[in-house]
């Protein structure tokens, strides 16, 4: 198996792991208590780590495949760009004679220029999802109007207006 196989594994390998679910509940803390607040942070947070896994936190499938795949997709290009860029660069190092190394040069500088593309798309991609889970966190935090009568231990009534926006 060929290096360039071998880091793309490898870099699929270590997104799949970050992917696995852990359980950040300590003892104290009961699953049900948690809120809707909470709940929506995280899934921000997850979608800082990995494009596309607070989307699927937040059950949007097809979002957080579309992002997830295309961050992955934007990775393998980097690597294959890479390893060709590096490939003729050594020809390029080693050629014989000037037309050689002139044809290595171009195709060494083709492939860091599409390199340098999907680094850029990647980082694209890495910032529209955290938009993307910005805005569906907010949609999710609702306005309300809550009006509370409260009673203190010295018998006095209490009204309480708040409004959340």
């Amino acid at each position: 198996m060929n290096s360039d196989v071998k880091s793309i594994y490898i870099a699929i390998l270590i997104l799949l792991v970050l992917c696995i679910p852990l359980n950040a509940n300590s003892q104290a803390e009961k699953p049900g208590e948690r809120t809707e607040t909470d709940y929506s942070f995280s899934s921000l947070k997850k979608s800082l780590l990995i494009p596309g896994w607070g989307q699927l936190a937040e059950k949007r499938y097809i979002e957080g495949f579309l992002f997830f795949s295309a961050e992955i997709f934007s990775f393998y290009q980097i690597f294959s760009n890479n390893h060709k860029g590096n490939k003729y660069y050594r020809k390029y190092r080693d050629a014989s004679s000037v037309d050689e190394a002139v044809h290595y040069r171009e195709l060494t500088e083709k492939y860091d220029k599409h390199r340098n593309i999907y680094i850029l798309a990647a980082v694209g991609i890495w910032a529209v999802n955290l938009i993307d889970i910005y805005v569906i966190v907010r949609r999710k935090e609702k306005r309300k109007l809550e009006l509370k009568l409260e009673s203190g231990e010295d018998k006095r009534l209490a009204f309480t207006l708040s409004y959340s926006f």
